[in-house]
């Protein structure tokens, strides 16, 4: 199958570039590489976190899982061990906590302009997350094929 994927109109179309803008960052599962891509301003990329930090202080019951709008793909998950992977990123409330921290730690230090990641490695998870950080005007609905 492949090619181009199908292109939003009208209303949805609005709906979904509301949304991509309200999330701060955009976000992108390549299930080949085995990794999230991320792209957003500073800021954007943050409130990644902030939504880490906000799902782990509900102390969500086992399994419980919010999915990050637009396109409901990245999921954060309340779970018994931290893992990043093809759903997206699960773990207990203090692991969500920690890795908030340090993926924000990552972000303040990094440079508009610049790609960087987490790997597998670094927690032991299926899937790495890789991220772009872009200036402050950037607007996550501009990376996504269906707008």
């Amino acid at each position: 199958m492949g090619g181009l994927p199908n292109k939003l109109s009208g209303n949805a179309a609005d709906l979904t570039r509301a949304e991509w803008r309200e999330l701060g960052f955009y976000y992108v599962s390549l299930e080949g590489e085995k990794k999230w891509e991320l792209h957003g301003s500073k800021n954007g990329l943050l409130k990644l976190c902030a939504y880490i930090n906000k799902f782990a202080d509900e102390n969500r019951e086992y399994g419980d899982h919010q999915h990050l709008l637009p396109h409901w793909y990245l999921a954060l998950t309340a779970i018994d061990s931290f893992t990043i992977d093809e759903r997206g990123i699960g773990g207990t409330p203090e692991q969500l906590r920690n890795f908030a921290n340090f993926f924000q730690n990552k972000v303040f230090s990094a440079k508009v302009g610049s790609t960087d990641s987490v790997s597998k490695e670094t927690f032991s998870t299926d899937y790495s997350i890789e991220y772009t950080v872009q200036g402050d005007n950037f607007d996550p609905s501009s990376q996504d094929p269906q707008l």
